[in-house]
């Protein structure tokens, strides 16, 4: 005869009482010599053959000695978008009071109902008889408000009533989430193992769209490393309003209009809630067209100006599209307000007043406009005629030849991609002018360090979208790195990051099904993220960004400027946020 299984009853008044809540995500193959040991070795065994049954997620009771804790496991996702692929789990554990005063044999008879056993079968598992469980049957009727024993399993798995170990040992059959689960965890689950249904919801999740550009792998890692890790954080606790976040993840080629606009369709096909991205739209100015069309948010960081002035025209068509960064046309701007810091400060003597720009031939990142030519001759620099360098076909020995010649006092490059700079650097390097060379946001990747090793110390590169420095990056960084055993960079990842968390919080306050009033959310509150502060303004589609919009840095992102040194970023501007005293020499120019 099948006894009920209450190992763990046996720690009654032990010393590892569970006092609080333990959050943890760890592998398969963690020690549990790792794990908080308030918990019992045992569970964690069963948390940890929790990706064996493939289900996103789980709930269940567990007995601890004259303690009950309420458990639930997720699957977190890898950095391809598969939660069943990456192996790791979080585990949320905490104590628990069973409801309406449940008794620990009424747990052992309610799932054993859930599993769908009789009451004569119940009772040989249990080591009792059937009148016994038909008593304790009428109480559990009476204690949950049911009229049926479907009743009560129905009910049983919605508030994840469940007990593991199962009661009376093992199963002889899955199908039941604990039934696999306490299967896989006494390794009976063969690796053949195929769930009933792959996608097995608790209730209709919120869809979130995520366009990757698949132009830089660096650039693509981040953004859906930062976007995932968002989303993994807030199903940890509970999703949005009960309701969890399920990533649509699509990669696209940046260049390519076919590419970008398939990848825009897949998603609207999937009835996404909403899209989050990075620059992908820069180069294909018709695809705020296509996602105004759908007229769902779309936030993105393609920092094009000339889409923030068509939102803020009509708002009635663009509305919900939001840059979460300020625009390229301050990018020339803010290199010309430093360049005459740097001079002021006597950390740096141009050896004469001309700047010349390289040109990432694009839609949006033109950098060396009219304007900009204009401001720098009413300051005595003069920008000279700017220099075309389409990806993958510039020759770079002839650029800096040319560079060489014209021996300028700095050099504008002006292209996010960082293969690009990488490859200029290291030309530059073997031809040298005694030229500072200031980059935009590409260095951000830490690919580009990586691949030019010592030859990227020197340069500088500055962002309108980085993620700040202090407490809130300094965590998120942290617990990139513990996810993905990479580094976030220091723009895109966090920009992705805070975008699926200002969604939630829009989310959390509204009917995430009424746009209109999201949308108002997104921009009547301010949001502090890891890159700072976002604040649209009544009107505004795109953040303040200080100190070229406003000059109140508690509610803007800061344009930071780095230089980078000894293969570290180090930020020198703008105050108080950076130093420009802490800038170098260039090795070249000294």
């Amino acid at each position: 005869m099948l006894r009920s299984n209450h190992r763990q009853d046996r720690r009654q008044g032990s010393e590892h009482m569970l006092q609080g809540v333990i959050e943890r995500t760890f592998a398969a193959d963690t020690s549990t010599h790792l794990l908080p040991q308030q918990v019992p070795a045992e569970l964690w065994g069963y948390a940890k053959a929790f990706p064996q049954i493939r289900r996103p997620a789980m709930r269940f009771v567990w007995r601890d000695g004259t303690q009950w804790l309420d458990v639930q496991l997720a699957l977190t996702h890898s950095r391809g978008g598969d939660r069943a692929k990456s192996g790791r789990v979080f585990a949320r554990i905490r104590p628990s009071e069973m409801p309406r005063g449940l008794t620990v044999r009424e747990l052992d008879v309610l799932t054993l109902v859930a599993l769908g056993f009789t009451n004569g079968r119940i009772a040989e598992r249990l080591g009792t008889s059937a009148r016994t469980v038909s008593t304790q049957l009428e109480r559990l009727l009476e204690k949950l408000g049911q009229s049926s024993r479907g009743g009560l399993a129905a009910i049983a798995v919605d508030l994840g009533l469940l007990r593991l170990p199962l009661p009376g040992g093992l199963p002889e059959t899955g199908g039941l989430g604990i039934a696999e689960l306490e299967l896989a965890y006494q390794r009976r689950l063969g690796r053949e193992h195929q769930p009933i249904r792959d996608d097995v919801p608790t209730r209709v999740p919120i869809r979130l769209g995520i366009v990757t550009p698949g132009t830089s792998s660096s650039d693509g890692a981040q953004v859906l490393g930062g976007a995932l890790l968002a989303v993994d954080e807030l199903n940890q606790h509970g999703g949005v309003g009960g309701r969890g976040i399920e990533a649509v993840p699509v990669e696209v080629d940046l260049f390519d209009w076919d590419s970008v606009s398939s990848g825009l369709d897949t998603l609207f096909e999937s009835g996404v809630d909403a899209i989050v991205t990075s620059y992908v739209s820069a180069e294909h100015p018709q695809a705020i067209d296509r996602v105004a069309e759908y007229g769902k948010p779309f936030l993105h960081t393609a920092t094009f100006e000339a889409d923030v002035q068509k939102a803020e025209r009509e708002p009635w068509k663009y509305g919900t599209v939001f840059q979460t960064c300020a625009s390229e046309n301050h990018y020339a701007p803010g290199m010309l307000r430093f360049l005459e810091e740097l001079s002021d400060a006597g950390s740096w003597t141009p050896a004469n007043r001309d700047i010349m720009s390289l040109e990432l031939p694009s839609a949006s990142m033109y950098l060396a406009t009219p304007a900009f030519r204009e401001l720098a001759a009413s300051r005595g620099w003069n920008v000279v005629d700017p220099i075309p360098t389409p990806p993958g076909e510039t020759d770079w020995e002839a650029i800096v030849a040319r560079i060489s010649e014209a021996r300028p006092a700095a050099i504008l490059f002006a292209s996010y991609l960082d293969q690009e700079f990488a490859a200029f650097q290291r030309a530059f390097l073997r031809n040298p002018a005694p030229s500072l060379v200031y980059g935009i946001y590409a260095p951000s990747n830490p690919a580009f360090i990586t691949e030019l090793g010592q030859a990227a110390d020197g340069v500088l590169w500055s962002t309108v979208t980085g993620t700040y420095d202090d407490e809130f990056g300094t965590r998120f960084r942290e617990q990139y790195r513990a996810k993905y055993s990479q580094d976030p960079g220091w723009s895109i990842g966090g920009a992705l990051y805070d975008q699926v968390r200002m969604l939630a919080a829009a989310w959390s306050s509204n009917n995430p099904e009424d746009v209109a009033e999201v949308v108002a959310h997104l921009r009547r509150w301010p949001y502090r993220g890891v890159n700072g502060v976002y604040y649209f303004g009544a009107t505004g589609q795109s953040p303040q960004l200080y100190p070229d919009t406003t000059n109140d840095a508690a509610l803007s992102q800061a344009h930071q400027i780095y230089q980078i040194q000894r293969s570290e970023h180090v930020l020198l501007s703008p105050q108080p946020f950076g130093r420009v005293s802490d800038f170098e020499l260039p090795a070249w120019l000294t």
